[in-house]
């Protein structure tokens, strides 16, 4: 079972489904929204319920990326060459409105992961390792899931991966000045 869950085809799998929902939350920041999503108000603790960083632009943003790279996938799948795989691959079929699912999930979690953060008192842009890499990628596997069937591999597998890409994307977007912290 281990071994199956990093196997190529597992590999491929997963991945072909988190392209949305890591481009939702990772070409997110680079949208400079205005309107905070918890609308200022704070929480019972006396703190921001999310804080400044998430706002409605970006929130909507997320879900927009995540089904437009869901339509480019739908368009490019018909031309991938699927067929020299030596065992049936389970390519998820992409549509726009997938990808908008996958997206409202990164986004959600994220939101969810930001909370969090601020009943923790971690400061924002402060890092919470893991909590940071995997709130996204949970949040989009679990909202997706009453559309699809997310298989156990790809979950275990994109738990693994996902900080480890988290981290690179992080460290690149801080390199570009899109981020203002590495991490």
């Amino acid at each position: 079972m281990l071994f199956d869950i990093f196997s190529i085809c597992i590999l491929v799998e997963a991945v072909w489904l988190a392209i949305p929902i890591y481009a939702a939350n990772g070409l997110v920041p680079l949208i400079r929204g205005k309107r905070p999503l918890d609308f200022g108000k704070k929480f019972i603790d006396g703190r921001r319920v999310l804080g400044p960083g998430k706002t409605i632009e970006g929130f909507v943003a997320g879900c927009i990326i995540g089904a437009v790279i869901a339509l480019v996938e739908q368009l490019a799948f018909p031309y991938l060459p699927w067929h020299l795989s030596d065992v049936p691959l389970t390519i998820v079929a992409m549509s726009p409105a997938l990808g908008f699912l996958l997206g409202f999930g990164a986004m959600s979690g994220d939101s969810l992961g930001s909370f969090i953060k601020r009943r923790l008192n971690i400061k924002r842009g402060r890092p919470a390792p893991l909590l940071d890499q995997l709130d996204f990628i949970i949040g989009a596997l679990l909202i997706s899931s009453i559309a699809i069937t997310i298989k156990l591999e790809w979950f275990v597998l994109l738990a693994i991966l996902t900080p480890i890409f988290h981290w690179v994307a992080c460290a690149i977007g801080y390199l570009l000045h899109v981020k203002k912290e590495p991490w």
